[in-house]
Parts: structure tokens; C-alpha cells; sequence
């Protein structure tokens, strides 16, 4: 950038070095030969450019770096705020679809198996019986009993036609009485069934055995879970029970079993039975709940 007209100037003149301030910090002395101001302004404005275009330039490139970042950032915590509010989204509507959607029955089988494994519980339950017998010309005559059972061992008490009746099983002996108390009879365990003889337009023992019964009835009907409805302690569910067309017509017609769904215990049992000469019989057992242990005598009252 020196004028080709003067007189070249030698750099290496050490005198002239000490003028160059444009490293320094300082300000640049006062008194500057004239034969060396235009080497010095030259060299002034070429340190000036690279300092420019090497430092200043150095700022905002890391200025704008940084700005991108700082943009970086904010646009991730936006896009990550965006996946989490889908996120919570998508779950409240999955489990709102859940929470309307019905649950879904249980199978016979399950229901049965948790019917069966509550009644085998050592304790004694009480129910209400209602035996409701129709003739072929729709007379009907029924009779209400209380009956108490648990494993092994009943008791059951009522009005029958003719008189008081009661009869029981206490693990070893059958025995009953009637006839306002005049006729006993007991007997081994093994020939409990005698304790009903005579009584056969009213009464069946087969059919008051409730575990026994709850466990045959996948044996001689076909079973099925038709609803859920609300109970006492919990919801309950619906069982029916009907023939099937390959099994024989037996005397048990029909079924209907109202159970609870978290515990299998049954609180309602219909039996719909076909009698000789057209006669029908509709058995009711409404569940009343647990006695306290101790309270029951299944022993003979003689």
C-alpha cells in the first residue's frame, strides 16, 4: 500500500517498529517522523482489518452460536412439553374409554370354581327355603323352612302340613322329628336320606345339600354368566342353567344362581324340578348370612 513514489522504506529500521502501536495498549507516541507516517498508517490500517475480521467477527460468531443453542433449547423444551401434554392425553382418554367400557364377565367356570371354594369354608350359614309344589291342575302348596348348614352337617326347621318338623345331620348321625314331637328317628350317617322318607311330595334332601348341588350342576345342566348387577357387598353376578339337548331329561329342570363376584358365595339359588304325573317344583334358597360359630346344635335334640 506504499506510494510507488517515495523512496521505499526499510521495515527492519527498529526506530520505526517502536511507532507501530496497533498491538499495543498505549497511545502512540507524539512526535512521528514524517518520512515514517504513511508506513505507519498503512501498517495501522492492515492490523485494524485483521483485528476486525479475526476478533469483532469472533464475537458474533459466538454470539450467534450461542443464540442458536439458546433457540435449540427452547424450541426442544417446547417440542418436550408438547410430548408430555399428548402423552397425559393419551392416557386420560385410555382410561376414560376404560372406565366406561364394562368389565367383562367371568367365565362359568371360574365363577363356579369360587362358588365351590367358598362353601367348603368350616362355618355355618343360614337360609331361607321356600318349596313351592304345583299339580298338573296348578294347585300349589308351599312351605317355608329355616335351614342352617355348613360341610357335612344341617338343620332344618319348620311348619309342615301336619305339624312342627325338624331334621338334621351332625357329621356322624341323621335323625328327625314331627308330630308336635312324638316321632323320632335316627340313624347312621350313611342312611341320612331316611330322615326324609314320607316326605317326597315336600321335600328333597338331594337338593339341600348346596355345595354338592352348586358342584353337579355343571354335570347336568349347561351354565351361564348372563349379568352383572349391584349387591350389598360388591356386585353380584347371574348364573343360568338349563339342559342341554344331548343330556337325559332329568328331574332338574332349570337353574338360576345370584352370586357374589369377588367371593363366589351364593346368595340366591332357584331349582326348577319336573315331578311324576306333571307335577312341578320350584326350590328357593335365599342366603341370610353367617352364624356365629358355636351357636348351632346339629346333634339330635333327644
Amino acid at each position: 500500500m506504499t506510494d510507488r513514489r517515495d523512496p521505499p522504506i526499510d521495515p527492519a529500521d527498529e526506530a520505526w517498529r517502536e511507532l507501530d502501536d496497533t498491538l499495543a495498549d498505549g497511545p502512540a507516541p507524539a512526535a512521528v517522523p514524517d518520512a515514517a507516517r504513511r508506513w505507519l498508517a498503512d501498517q495501522r490500517l492492515l492490523h485494524g482489518l485483521l483485528r476486525q475480521l479475526h476478533t469483532a467477527d469472533a464475537g458474533s460468531r459466538e454470539a450467534r452460536v450461542a443464540g442458536i443453542l439458546a433457540r435449540i433449547d427452547a424450541d426442544c423444551g417446547v417440542a418436550r412439553r408438547w410430548w408430555v401434554v399428548a402423552a397425559a392425553a393419551l392416557l386420560f382418554a385410555v382410561l376414560g374409554v376404560l372406565w366406561v367400557l364394562p368389565a367383562q364377565l367371568p367365565t362359568v367356570e371360574a365363577a363356579v370354581a369360587r362358588t365351590v371354594a367358598e362353601l367348603q369354608r368350616d362355618v355355618d350359614r343360614r337360609y331361607h327355603m321356600v318349596v313351592v309344589t304345583a299339580s298338573p291342575g296348578g294347585k300349589e302348596r308351599r312351605v317355608e323352612l329355616a335351614l342352617v348348614a355348613r360341610p357335612g352337617r344341617f338343620r332344618i326347621d319348620g311348619r309342615l302340613p301336619h305339624g312342627t318338623f325338624a331334621a338334621g345331620c351332625d357329621g356322624a348321625e341323621w335323625w328327625r322329628v314331627g308330630g308336635q314331637g312324638l316321632l323320632r328317628r335316627a340313624g347312621p350317617i350313611a342312611e341320612r336320606d331316611r330322615a326324609f322318607e314320607g316326605l317326597g311330595d315336600l321335600l328333597e334332601p338331594g337338593y339341600l345339600d348346596v355345595q354338592d348341588l352348586v358342584r353337579r350342576l355343571p354335570q347336568e345342566l349347561q351354565l351361564r354368566v348372563v349379568e352383572r348387577t349391584p349387591g350389598a357387598r360388591g356386585p353380584q353376578v347371574r348364573i343360568e342353567a338349563v339342559p342341554t339337548a344331548a343330556a337325559p331329561r332329568g328331574r332338574l329342570r332349570a337353574a338360576r344362581l345370584q352370586c357374589e363376584e369377588a367371593t363366589g358365595m351364593v346368595t340366591e339359588l332357584e331349582l326348577d324340578l319336573v315331578l311324576p304325573l306333571g307335577a312341578t317344583r320350584r326350590l328357593v334358597l335365599r342366603y341370610l348370612g353367617e352364624e356365629p360359630a358355636g351357636l348351632v346344635d346339629y346333634s339330635r335334640p333327644w
